[in-house]
């Protein structure tokens, strides 16, 4: 079979397990916010929901949303701009075909996530010839993260891929093609998430070590292309925004964020060609940064100060054996890739460890690996590096270079296996050290684990029991009674006699504390005491993010 034919299957099972995820994970916390935001765009031109994302992702997702029946958010709550409000009269409004509006929006970003596939076997290919291109492509079809966040309307697989493309684009030549390559990769990435505009400092970063590292042909060329991204990223921007954009002064709007509050004063008369919504947009997220970062758990504890090693202990935990192994093993044999070929990996180490230290000092959301996604391409293509250029086989060679060969097949071999074993459930994956898939709740939690994924297997689960009710703790912005579940809220004290057994979403489980969205509204936050459980095996534990137990009543 040739390594097309082979990256063709590699794909198409990547897609088969990304629609499995998104056919049997129930709707996460933030896609209650992303979708209708998106058919907010789309059907009223109302961008002022769920700002603090930029529209491109939503509006894909919501037009197949709206091929599929959906029908857009009352539009008296879409006036309050409320994304919780909202969310929830959309939930209302779609009840009787909520999860399939929601897997024709999943589909989109299934989609999206074939093309970075593709995007990492291309760039791997370049650097490392068609057995490096595979390894790189195995190695990503079959990460459960990526799998995870490819049946969910978010934002974390779209900015993986824009980043990438803007990487592998300025990494092409000097051309000016592969210059509107870039434009467009960067003015698109800027249109999925605000954070996606930390690639332009990067780029500048490459260009400088291209400069002085590289034999550059024109390096005036070079950066006059580079500062042309700006205002190319602006137009890409605008674009996005319909051009919905008031130019006011300063001095006109109000703020909510120290950073642009202090613009204002600083310069009132100043007017920012940026649309009002994206702008509006940047100014809360920014404002909700400074008031209060969320919570960190991490190895059992609660902290609310920034706890900068987060990250580098959640990758640990989350990430496969066999990733963990080729990383170890492309670092060892790192010292022998030839002095050329290290020059030019600066372009993915680089942006890996600009990322990674952006989010470990810069910005605190230490709440799930997902933040970090963007360099696991990037890293899949470093990879590659990891088997002998040009071999498919290693049935010829260098004994070393069979040993890598058939090191290389092993690991993600092992991989596949380990991804396999927690299908569909990918977003509760852990290595086996760390407690394997589900099992390593009490070291990280939050999106790591329970976004609120479990609520087709608990009802999968309860029906299989022949349990008519259930007391439930669910962590999500979904009705649990949208997916068939007859329960009662349960936000602590004795459970009462309605129900016999109680399941208990992770997050509650291990101390979090969240709003609860019920069948008669949103609770205020909650958080409930489970410690007298933490040493109870529990009967089940659907989706590897609920926790299933027996009420034991005392007879009357």
């Amino acid at each position: 079979m040739t390594s097309g034919r082979i990256a063709v299957v590699l794909l198409a099972v990547h897609a088969a397990l990304a629609l499995w995820g998104a056919a049997r994970n129930s709707v996460t916390y933030d896609e209650n916010f992303h979708l209708p935001s998106g058919i907010a765009i789309v059907t009223r031109g109302e961008y002022r929901v769920s700002a603090v994302n930029p529209p491109l992702v939503k509006v894909l997702c919501g037009l197949a949303a709206l091929g599929a029946g959906a029908r857009p958010p009352a539009p008296e709550v879409l006036a309050t701009h409320d994304q919780r409000q909202v969310g929830e009269s959309f939930m209302r409004a779609n009840a009787a075909h909520f999860h399939t509006i929601f897997f024709a929006g999943r589909c989109v970003v299934v989609l999206l996530s074939v093309l970075l596939g593709l995007l990492v076997c291309r760039f791997a290919r370049r650097l490392y010839g068609p057995a490096g291109a595979l390894l790189a492509l195995g190695l990503y079809a079959f990460a459960p993260e990526s799998l995870a966040h490819a049946g969910l309307v978010t934002m974390d697989l779209a900015t993986g891929l824009g980043y990438l493309a803007s990487v592998y684009a300025c990494a092409r030549s000097g051309r000016w093609r592969w210059w509107a390559w870039t434009a467009l990769a960067v003015g698109l990435t800027a249109l999925v998430r605000f954070t996606a505009l930390l690639i332009l400092p990067v780029l500048a970063a490459l260009a400088l070590t291209a400069t002085l590292g590289l034999r550059v042909r024109r390096p005036g060329r070079l950066w006059v292309g580079l500062i042309l991204l700006l205002p190319a990223t602006l137009l890409m921007i605008q674009l996005g925004y319909l051009g919905k954009c008031s130019f006011a002064s300063l001095a006109q709007q109000s703020f909510y964020s120290h950073g642009l509050n202090s613009l204002r004063q600083s310069m009132p008369w100043l007017r920012l060609p940026i649309p009002d919504a994206y702008l509006s947009g940047l100014d809360w997220q920014s404002f909700e940064a400074q008031v209060a970062s969320p919570p960190t758990y991490l190895l059992g504890h609660i902290r609310t100060d920034p706890v900068w090693y987060y990250f580098p202990f959640a990758l640990l935990f989350k990430w496969p054996l066999g990733f963990l192994g080729a990383l170890v093993a492309r670092a060892a044999w790192s010292p022998r890739t030839h002095r050329r070929r290290r020059r030019h990996e600066v372009f993915l180490l680089l942006p890996v460890a600009a990322y990674l230290l952006a989010g470990m000092f810069l910005v605190h959301l230490n709440v799930g690996i997902r933040y970090m996604f963007p360099i696991l391409p990037l890293l899949c293509v470093w990879l590659g590096g990891l088997m002998p250029a040009r071999r498919l086989a290693p049935a010829r060679g260098p004994k070393r270079h069979r040993v890598r060969t058939a090191l290389a097949i092993g690991l993600v071999v092992l991989q596949s296996l380990e991804c396999l074993q927690c299908a569909p459930w990918f977003l509760s994956f852990f290595n086996l050290p760390s407690g394997g898939p589900g099992g390593g709740d009490r070291l990280v939690n939050d999106s790591n684990v329970d976004w609120g994924q479990g609520l087709i297997a608990l009802r999968d689960e309860l029906k299989r029991r022949g349990i008519a009710r259930v007391h439930l703790s669910y962590h999500g912005t979904t009705d649990p009674a949208i997916y068939g579940i007859d329960y009662v809220p349960y936000i602590g004290g004795e459970p009462g006699r309605e129900a016999d057994w109680i399941a208990i979403s992770s997050y509650y489980f291990v101390g979090l504390t969240q709003r609860m969205v019920t069948s008669r509204g949103t609770l205020p936050a909650v958080r409930i005491g489970f410690s007298a459980l933490w040493k109870v095996p529990p009967v089940a534990k659907p989706a590897g993010c609920m926790y299933l137990y027996p009420v034991p009543h005392e007879e009357e």
